[in-house]
C-alpha cells in the first residue's frame, strides 16, 4: 500500500487536510502495511533436549528429534512425552511455554535447543533452564541451517551471530516475539475491551502462534486459540493477506475507544448541565423568598401610630374572644339537649319493645310468688281484656303510642338542627378571634420592631440578598446551552480511514474469500467430513455449515472430528491460496495433537493420516507434526511420513 495515496484517500473521505490525517496516524502510531510479498514460511528442523529425569527410566538424558520436510509422526504411548515435544517447541518458537507444559517436566530440563528456518533466516534458539525456569535465552542466526547443528553461542568466524538475548522469561519472552513478528511480517491486533485499563487489548506473536499449534477438536476458536475480540477473523484476513487487515483492527480499537471518550465526555457534561440546572433553580426559589419577605415587611410608619392601632386592635381582640366563648357555650348546650333527646328516643323504643315482648308471654305462675294462675283468671283475660297475673287492664292504643315516638323523633330532629348551627357559628366565631390575634401579634412587632430599628435591619438584609442572588442567575445565563459537539478531527479522521481499508479489504476479499470456502469444502472432505457440501466463512471468522439435505449449521455444532478437519481444512486452503496468487500467507507450519483422540473409528483416523501425507506431498511450503499413541496404525498406513518413535514399546520418546 503507497503510504501518500492511502493518506490522500483517508483526506479526501474525511473532507479534511493531508497534515490532520498524518498528525492523527502519528499520534496513534498507525502506518500502511508494508507490501504483501514478504513470505512467512516457518520450517522446524530440529528439537534437542538435556537435563536429568526424575522418574523411571531416572538419571541425564540428551535426546534430539529431526523433523522431516513434510508429515512427521511422532509415536509413543500415552504419557511418554509426545504432547511434551509440541509444548518446549513451543517454548522456544513462541518465546513463552503454555500452562500445558508440566511443571515436573521442566524441572528435567537444563538444556533446550531448537533449530528452524523461518522466512527465509536459519534460527537456533538456545535455552539454559535451572529449577524450571528460563534462566537465558538466546536466538543465534546462520546462514545454512546445518552451521546450528553443534552451536550452542555465538560464533563470527563460522559465520553464527546472536541476534537476540534475555535473561529470565519475560525478557525472553518480548525479544522473540519482536524478532518473529519483524522476520515474519505481522503488526499487532487490537480490539476494544472495557475491562482494561487503555481500553483495548493488544494481541502479538502468541495470538499468531495459536493458528500453528492447533488447539483439541472441541475447542470453540476455528483460527488460533482463543474467541475472545473476534481473534479469529482478524487471523484469517492476516493470512489471506487482505489490504492492511491488522492496520484495520488497530484503527477500529482506536475509533472504539475515541467514541468511547465521547460518549464518557458527554455524559460528564451532561451531568454538569443538571448540576447547573439544579443550581439555577435553587436560586430562583431563593430570589422568590426574598421578594416575598420583602414584601411582608411593615410599612415605615411613626411609633404613634402603631401605638393607636395596637389599641384598636387589642379591643376588637378581646371583643372576638367573648363572642368566640360565649359561642362555645351556646353550642355546648345544644350538644347536651341533642344527646337528651337521643336518650329519650332510645328509652322510648325499647319500652315499646318490651311491652310487646311481655305481652306475648303465657304465665302459668305469679312471676313473683309462683301462685298458679287459675282458670277463671285466663277466661277474665280473654272476656274483659283483664291481666291474669295482676288484673290490670290490658288493652292498648297503637295511635297513641305512635304519637308520642313521633313527638320524640322531631324533638331529636329540631336538637340536631340546633347543634349544627351552634358549632358554625363557634367556629366562625373562633376563626375571628385566631384572626384578631394575629393581627395584634403582627402590630405588636412592628412596633417592637420600629422602636428596635429590627424591621430596618431585616429590610437591608433582604434588599442585599437580593443583589446576591439577581448576580448569581445573571452568571448562570451566561453558561453556554451545551449543545452537541461536533464530531473531533481525529474522530473524523478515524472513521474515514476504517471506510476506506473496509473498502480496500472488501474488494480484495471477494474472490479470495469464494475461493477459500471452495478450498475448504474439497479439503475437509478428503480429510473425511464424508456428508459435507459447502462451507461460507466470513470476516468474523465464523463458518457456516452445510451438509447434504440439511439446513445450515455452525462450526461451533460440529464434532470434535469434524471441527478439526475443519481447522487443517482452513490452513491448507489458505496456503493454497497463497501459493496461487503470490501473496504471504499462513507460516505453513502446523502442530496436531492426538487426531486420532478425536476418532471412533480407525478407518477414520487412518484416512486423514494418509490425507494429510498426500496434501504435504502436493503442498511444499506446508510442514505438519502429528502425535499419536498409535504407531502400528502408522506405519501400516504411511509410507512418505517421517516417523518418530521410542526404541521399544512403553518407552519414553526422548
Amino acid at each position: 500500500m503507497n503510504h501518500e495515496d492511502f493518506i490522500g484517500r483517508v483526506a479526501i473521505q474525511a473532507g479534511t487536510a493531508v497534515s490532520v490525517v498524518e498528525r492523527v496516524f502519528a499520534d496513534h502510531g498507525f502506518a500502511p502495511a508494508v507490501s504483501s510479498d514478504i513470505p512467512r514460511p516457518i520450517r522446524l528442523l530440529r528439537l534437542r533436549m538435556a537435563g536429568d529425569r526424575s522418574v523411571e527410566p531416572r538419571g541425564s538424558f540428551d535426546s534430539e528429534i529431526r523433523f522431516g520436510t513434510g508429515l512427521t509422526v511422532l509415536a509413543a504411548d500415552n504419557l511418554r512425552g509426545k504432547t511434551s515435544v509440541f509444548e518446549l517447541l513451543t517454548w522456544c518458537l513462541r518465546g513463552s511455554p503454555r500452562s500445558n507444559l508440566q511443571g515436573v517436566v521442566r524441572n528435567w530440563l537444563s538444556r533446550l535447543e531448537c533449530d528452524a528456518v523461518v522466512a527465509g533466516h536459519a534460527l537456533g534458539f538456545r535455552l539454559a533452564i535451572r529449577g524450571g525456569e528460563l534462566i537465558t535465552g538466546v536466538v543465534l542466526s546462520a546462514a545454512d541451517p546445518a552451521q546450528l547443528d553443534s552451536a550452542q553461542s555465538a560464533d563470527p568466524g563460522r559465520g553464527i551471530v546472536e541476534i537476540a538475548r534475555g535473561a529470565g522469561q519475560d525478557e525472553f519472552a518480548t525479544m522473540v516475539e519482536s524478532l518473529m513478528m519483524e522476520l515474519l511480517g505481522l503488526q499487532r491486533l487490537e480490539s476494544r475491551s472495557r475491562r482494561s485499563a487503555s481500553g483495548t487489548n493488544t494481541y502479538g506473536w502468541a495470538a499468531y502462534f495459536g493458528a500453528i499449534y492447533l488447539p483439541s477438536g472441541g475447542e470453540p476458536a476455528l483460527l488460533g486459540d482463543t474467541v475472545v475480540g473476534g481473534l479469529a477473523g482478524r487471523l484469517l484476513q492476516v493470512f489471506l493477506d487482505l489490504p492492511s487487515a491488522a492496520l484495520l483492527t488497530r484503527v477500529k480499537a482506536a475509533r472504539d475507544q475515541h467514541v468511547e471518550a465521547e460518549r464518557a465526555a458527554a455524559s460528564d457534561a451532561a451531568r454538569v448541565r443538571h448540576m447547573l440546572d439544579d443550581q439555577r433553580g435553587a436560586a430562583q426559589r431563593e430570589l422568590a423568598e426574598a421578594r416575598a419577605a420583602l414584601a411582608a415587611l411593615p410599612e415605615q410608619i411613626e411609633a404613634t401610630a402603631l401605638v393607636t392601632i395596637v389599641g384598636e386592635l387589642t379591643d376588637a381582640a378581646v371583643r372576638a374572644e367573648a363572642d368566640s366563648w360565649q359561642a362555645r357555650e351556646t353550642y355546648e348546650l345544644f350538644r347536651a339537649q341533642r344527646r337528651s333527646d337521643e336518650r329519650v328516643l332510645n328509652d322510648l323504643r325499647e319500652h315499646l319493645a318490651a311491652r310487646e315482648l311481655f305481652h306475648a308471654l303465657d304465665p302459668q305462675v305469679c312471676p313473683r310468688c309462683e301462685a298458679p294462675i287459675g282458670p277463671e283468671r285466663r277466661a277474665a283475660e280473654r272476656a274483659w281484656a283483664i291481666c291474669a297475673v295482676c288484673a290490670s287492664p290490658t288493652i292498648r292504643s297503637d295511635s297513641h303510642d305512635q304519637a308520642i315516638e313521633e313527638e320524640a323523633r322531631w324533638r331529636l330532629s329540631a336538637a340536631q338542627a340546633a347543634e349544627q348551627l351552634a358549632r358554625k357559628h363557634r367556629d366562625e366565631a373562633a376563626s375571628a378571634a385566631d384572626e384578631r390575634r394575629r393581627a395584634l401579634a403582627d402590630a405588636e412587632r412592628a412596633l417592637a420592631a420600629v422602636r428596635s430599628g429590627e424591621s430596618e435591619r431585616q429590610r437591608r438584609e433582604l434588599t442585599y440578598r437580593l443583589a446576591r442572588v439577581d448576580g448569581a442567575l445573571a452568571a448562570f445565563d451566561l453558561v453556554p446551552a451545551g449543545e452537541r459537539a461536533a464530531r473531533s478531527d481525529t474522530r473524523v479522521v478515524l472513521d474515514a480511514a476504517v471506510e476506506v481499508l473496509t473498502d480496500d479489504q472488501v474488494a480484495a476479499g471477494d474472490g479470495l474469500f469464494d475461493e477459500m470456502n471452495e478450498n475448504i469444502a474439497v479439503l475437509a472432505r478428503s480429510f473425511g467430513f464424508r456428508n459435507l457440501d459447502r462451507v461460507v466463512a466470513d470476516r468474523a471468522g465464523r463458518l457456516q455449515i452445510y451438509k447434504t439435505g440439511g439446513p445450515r449449521e455452525w462450526f461451533t455444532t460440529q464434532s470434535p472430528g469434524e471441527r478439526l478437519r475443519l481447522r487443517i481444512a482452513v490452513v491448507v486452503a489458505l496456503l493454497r491460496i497463497g501459493h496461487r496468487h503470490g501473496i504471504a500467507t499462513h507460516p505453513g507450519l502446523l502442530l496436531i495433537d492426538s487426531p486420532r483422540s478425536e476418532e471412533v473409528q480407525d478407518g477414520d483416523a487412518a484416512a486423514l493420516l494418509l490425507a494429510l501425507e498426500r496434501l504435504c506431498a502436493e503442498t511444499p511450503a506446508l510442514q505438519i507434526l502429528v502425535t499419536t499413541a498409535d504407531e502400528e496404525l502408522v506405519r501400516r498406513t504411511l509410507t512418505q511420513a517421517t516417523v518418530v518413535a521410542p526404541p521399544g514399546r512403553g518407552q519414553p520418546l526422548w
